[in-house]
């Protein structure tokens, strides 16, 4: 019998290895919304795969790229503060933080396909349709599942996490609807309505609000032409307007948090910690520390894990002011912020030299997550922090593709075909 050479070609090292990074990077996508333990798992073997393929030319190009070495800057700066200024739990700070390292490797995978991008979108959309699906079984039919429940039927994560990923693959749906035409169109926009739903009127967390509010504008605005930009923003206006009038759980939620930010603010000494004991009222006590501490040592912060919050019973302390801009600026000064916030910029500049499929898309997400970052600090979070960057490490891949090979070609879609 004669098998032909494509046959033959499926048995060959090369393509077990390709097959076996191919798996990683689409359940390494389907693990940030679902396991922390599977994603730490698969970046494992994400790094195994960079370890047993090593590209020396590319780790040259890539030390160079500010996209890599700005966060390692970044990290360096947590772990030197430690010399002068040590405080016990910066040791767990820095630990949370050691993700900013894992861009180079990251990144040096991601460069052995460029399929690899395109299978772990894959992964996260899967996952976020699978949590899509089973957040309306538990609304619907109030199935118990884990800590979940009717008035906030969350599947694998905490709210927060769920809606603003919710959020980012709403985004990913919604630009699939444009590009497909047919069935496939369909589907997409179906998606797209059930996760905007779920979103506004099913999970708790304002996070996922801003976040699909601002990739949405965002989007629409590098996207879409004049004409339709403008029907577009009609109907996000008519939309709003509905749930600014009409009473629902969107609604409630959003004059709850502008009651609690008052209620803080308004409270006297003695009364503070009570009357700031809310999700909002905490996020503005948090700011008010973080700028009296921010003052005192402004120029290189006070070092990692500085900011401590003890509760009003006082049986246990938070280290996390909930701003990514503040805790840069509180542990590392001025310094840390400039070079957190020139890292932003040149994720932005990175994005811009990229087609316009792939630049929208980037810049959506980015502005996604300097919104949020007023309201969480989420490069320290686990999921959302390893999520940006594995989005880094993709965009300084590709940058270094677009460098070596030249390659001009227009439309590329970031996500799935």
């Amino acid at each position: 019998m004669i098998f032909s050479a494509p046959f033959l070609n499926y048995f060959t090292p090369q393509h077990r290895f390709t097959t076996f990074a191919t798996v990683i990077a689409f359940l390494l996508g389907f693990s940030l919304p679902t396991s922390n333990v599977l994603m730490h798992f698969l970046l494992v073997l994400a790094l195994l795969c960079v370890f047993l393929r090593p590209n020396r030319h590319f780790i040259k190009i890539l030390a160079k790229n500010p996209l890599v070495w700005l966060p390692a800057v970044l990290f360096l700066l947590l772990l030197l503060s430690l010399l002068t200024q040590y405080d016990v739990y910066g040791v767990k700070m820095i630990y949370k933080y050691k993700k900013l390292l894992f861009i180079l490797p990251l990144s040096l995978f991601f460069l052995m396909s460029r399929s690899l991008s395109k299978q772990f979108v894959k992964g996260f959309l899967l996952a976020n349709a699978i949590i899509l699906f089973t957040s309306f079984l538990i609304w619907e039919f109030d199935l118990p599942l884990g800590t979940a429940y009717l008035s906030n039927p969350t599947v694998f994560k905490m709210h927060i996490t769920q809606n603003f990923f919710m959020a980012l693959a709403v985004l990913i749906w919604l630009q699939q609807t444009f590009h497909h035409k047919g069935i496939k169109s369909g589907g997409y926009a179906l998606l797209t309505c059930l996760g905007i739903y779920n979103i506004f009127f099913m999970v708790q967390g304002r996070t996922g609000y801003l976040a699909l509010v601002v990739a949405f504008f965002t989007w629409i605005f590098l996207s879409c032409s004049k004409v339709h930009q403008l029907r577009m923003i009609i109907v996000a206006l008519i939309l709003g307007a509905v749930l600014v009038i009409v009473p629902n759980k969107a609604n409630v939620r959003m004059h709850t948090a502008i009651k609690e930010i008052q209620t803080c603010l308004a409270a006297s000494q003695p009364n503070l910690l009570e009357a700031c004991g809310t999700s909002m009222g905490l996020r503005t006590m948090f700011a008010l520390r973080s700028w009296q501490l921010i003052k005192e040592a402004p120029i290189l912060g006070h070092g990692a894990g500085s900011f401590e919050h003890v509760s009003k019973q006082g049986n246990f302390i938070i280290h996390n002011p909930h701003n990514e801009y503040l805790i840069q600026t509180l542990q590392s000064g001025l310094l840390g912020l400039t070079v957190f916030l020139v890292w932003m910029w040149c994720f932005f500049r990175s994005a811009c030299q990229h087609p316009s499929e792939i630049k929208n898309m980037f810049i959506a997400v980015l502005m996604s997550y300097m919104a949020c970052h007023f309201f969480n600090s989420f490069l320290l979070d686990s999921s959302e922090g390893h999520l940006f960057v594995i989005l880094t490490a993709i965009l300084a891949s590709r940058s270094v593709h677009f460098k070596t090979q030249h390659h001009n070609q227009k439309n590329v879609d970031i996500g799935i075909h």
